[in-house]
């Protein structure tokens, strides 16, 4: 009984946030401006900003907390850090964190690992998975420069050269094994990803994942097609994480000394125009006096 109060109440708190005030769920990226409201209370639980923190900082807390139950398999703990999760959201404002597509990628996160837990047989594998995908979309929501699921791009980057390293030997299972270890780790971070970035480049990436996955079931991976995809992928991966591309030269300034630059620059061009203007006048004075007119008898010269 008290596991469907939990699920109905996770339901009636993620139906408020949706229609309350909010743009549709199609709007785009839309930011959510209406909080879930609290009885008798402000968008922020009726004490203010400073309220809001605290309950961001216990929201994180008790996803910590969550996570660390599930990984570890402790069923009755884990419950309660659920419950105690779920009590955190009340009259929790999200305004200014995410988008209403953040809003909703938490929420399903939340209902995923509320659904695991209370299945009749438990399965170790998504326990870990479940909770470790709530717990980087809760730390994205409140972390918004240094969240965990940044970390993740190293990760991603090997399984895309296993996967060019599979299409150069011409390994089927190699690729296709490579793709599926890649699909396990964006779905982990896809939460938290769709917290902080626009609704446009997740759904690129998206369509992105979904061809590639095409092309890892055909035959053999041969050709230019794989081949153009990871490269295509390579770039998308990057702006998904942040990441940008190094410059190929470097700037005359130098390492952060413009003058010191300038002035040895200015002085060679002046070393080099002084050097011509002294080459020149020694060749006009050779030229003048190879040329010179030899006296008249009168005196006069021409």
């Amino acid at each position: 009984m008290k596991r469907r109060k939990t699920i109905g109440f996770i339901l009636l708190l993620m139906g408020l946030v949706i229609f309350v005030g909010l743009p549709s769920p199609w709007s785009g990226i839309a930011k959510a401006d209406t909080a879930v409201p609290a009885a008798g209370g402000s968008e922020n639980g009726g004490t203010g900003p400073e309220k809001r923190e605290e309950k961001l900082a216990r929201f994180e807390q008790a996803a910590e907390a969550l996570y660390r139950s599930m990984q570890e398999g402790h069923t009755q703990k884990a419950l309660e850090d659920m419950e105690r999760l779920t009590d955190t959201l009340t009259g929790l404002s999200f305004k200014g964190l995410t988008t209403v597509e953040g809003i909703h990628a938490l929420a399903e996160s939340v209902m995923d690992a509320q659904h695991t837990l209370v299945r009749a047989e438990i399965s170790p594998e998504d326990w870990t998975y479940v909770s470790a995908k709530l717990r980087l979309a809760v730390n994205s929501l409140i972390h918004r420069d240094k969240a965990l699921w940044l970390q993740y791009y190293k990760v991603m980057r090997e399984e895309l050269d296993k996967i060019e390293s599979g299409r150069i030997s011409g390994s089927r299972t190699a690729v296709r094994e490579a793709f599926l270890a890649l699909k396990r780790h964006y779905d982990v971070i896809r939460p938290a990803a769709v917290i902080r970035r626009e609704a446009w480049e997740i759904s690129r990436f998206d369509s992105w994942m979904s061809h590639l996955e095409g092309l890892s079931e055909e035959g053999a991976p041969k050709g230019d097609a794989l081949g153009r995809a990871l490269k295509q992928g390579d770039r998308y991966l990057k702006e998904l994480f942040g990441k940008t591309e190094d410059p190929v030269f470097l700037p005359v300034t130098g390492y952060g000394k413009p003058i010191y630059w300038s002035l040895l620059i200015g002085g060679w061009i002046v070393l080099a125009l002084a050097y011509t203007g002294l080459r020149k006048y020694r060749a006009d004075q050779t030229v003048m006096a190879a040329h010179a007119p030899k006296d008249r008898e009168d005196g006069y010269r021409f």
